[in-house]
């Protein structure tokens, strides 16, 4: 189990490196292996080593951790330092969480959002028979669970956090052992008014609680079949999981089992554009300079610092377009210098674009800023845009909203039809 062969005393360290091992591990250990464990502890105490995503404390019981490999060489700590700023590493809820209170990720989470259930959808009977009122108890029961804002939100979900969970509420109490048996969508298990609410549940308290890792031929293969949310035990099929951006299944676990969130692919563009933002205020803030050649050695005998701060000031004080400047005629000289800002819009206009590239979005509708120029026009890019959203709403809405349309009818009907 533990690949160490050197014998050593360590009586002097086992007091202290027991109670460390004993919380991490179930195995025993003889005397032989603990001053290797605790030089292996301290030589990994400074160095970032894979984990898997661990949930806030209440998320799911307590339980034993695995045990990680700690010997990690310092270039692996460059590259996951690199992987983070460069947005390809799972940056941790609460991180995700900060950068959406930012407009620039606001922005391109909440206009796909909005986009996508602006116009929403229709009922229509497709045989031809009369079934207004169906249609309207239809129309009715989504309008009371919300289910158009709920899918607002589980997209917004999704936009920040790369995974959106539903909960489809049948009553059942919060600890009840019944939540982890599947949630058939028959007559069977779902009588009329059966279905309560829908729950769109914060993807933080939420935490994958058994999956298949074992078979890739295996329809579950890596997809969790129950999930912990503050301790309660959910079946998969009670609590749907959205995501639109899935990752390679060996970095599912370090994403809790969720997505690439828009905002963290967005986040390299982001940070370019707040620092171009940031650097051409700063060159207009000081795009013009104000040089006063005089005789320093002179001007320091007569009156020493004070005296030459004092004159500086007088000049910052009178520096307006209705201020006057004196000057020496002979041992004074002003002069202005100026840096050349052509050119410094485009440059921040172009690092703005990067961030619609990024969300497929055209200018227009993440800045609402018109294109400008003679015949200039947004019209192919409005059509490409309406495309792009028509794509997500037939890959994220489709399949669960089916699936809850059903259970809606069965709720109303006891039937499906």
């Amino acid at each position: 189990m533990w690949p160490f062969t050197r014998k050593r005393a360590v009586d002097n360290t086992r007091a202290r490196v027991e109670p460390r091992i004993a919380e991490a591990t179930p195995f025993p250990f003889n005397g032989d292996v603990w001053r290797e464990v605790e030089r292996g502890l301290s030589r990994g105490a400074d160095r970032p080593s894979y984990a898997l995503y661990r949930p806030l404390d209440g998320v799911r019981p307590k339980a034993s951790p695995i045990a990680q490999d700690s010997a990690i060489p310092p270039a692996v700590q460059n590259f996951m330092n690199n992987a983070v700023a460069d947005g390809v590493a799972f940056m941790g809820y609460p991180r995700l969480a900060a950068m959406a209170q930012r407009a620039e990720y606001r922005h391109i989470v909440g206009t796909l959002a909005e986009e996508s259930t602006r116009e929403w959808i229709e009922f229509r009977a497709a045989d031809g028979e009369d079934k207004s009122e169906r249609l309207k108890d239809l129309r009715s029961e989504f309008t009371r669970l919300k289910v158009r804002d709920r899918f607002r939100q589980l997209s917004e979900y999704d936009g920040f956090y790369g995974l959106g969970m539903l909960y489809l509420d049948t009553g059942l109490p919060t600890r009840s052992p019944d939540l982890a048996t599947p949630l058939l969508v028959e007559p069977e298990t779902i009588g009329i008014g059966a279905l309560k609410s829908l729950r769109v549940i914060d993807p933080i308290w939420i935490s994958p609680n058994d999956y298949n890792a074992a078979d890739p031929l295996k329809s579950a293969f890596y997809r969790p079949s129950t999930w912990w949310v503050q301790g309660a035990n959910l079946h998969e099929s009670r609590l749907l999981r959205f995501v639109s951006r899935d990752v390679p299944d060996i970095l599912k676990p370090s994403y809790n089992f969720g997505g690439m969130s828009l905002a963290q692919m967005a986040k390299p563009y982001v940070d370019n554009w707040l620092r171009t933002r940031q650097s051409v205020a700063d060159l207009i803030n000081g795009c013009s300079i104000v040089n006063l050649k005089t005789d320093l050695m002179a001007t320091m005998q007569k009156v020493g610092v004070g005296g030459l701060i004092d004159r500086v000031q007088s000049f910052i004080k009178f520096r307006s377009n209705r201020g006057v400047m004196l000057t020496d005629k002979e041992k004074e000289e002003l002069q202005i210098l100026s840096a050349n800002l052509a050119g410094l819009d485009k440059l921040q206009a172009q690092a703005l674009e990067q961030i619609c590239v990024v969300a497929q979005m055209p200018l227009v509708k993440f800045t609402g800023i018109s294109p400008s120029g003679l015949n200039a026009s947004s019209d192919g890019e409005i059509r490409v845009w309406y495309d792009r959203v028509a794509a997500y709403q037939e890959q994220f809405f489709r399949p669960h909203l089916t699936r809850v349309m059903r259970i809606i009818m069965l709720s109303l009907w006891g039937e499906i039809d």
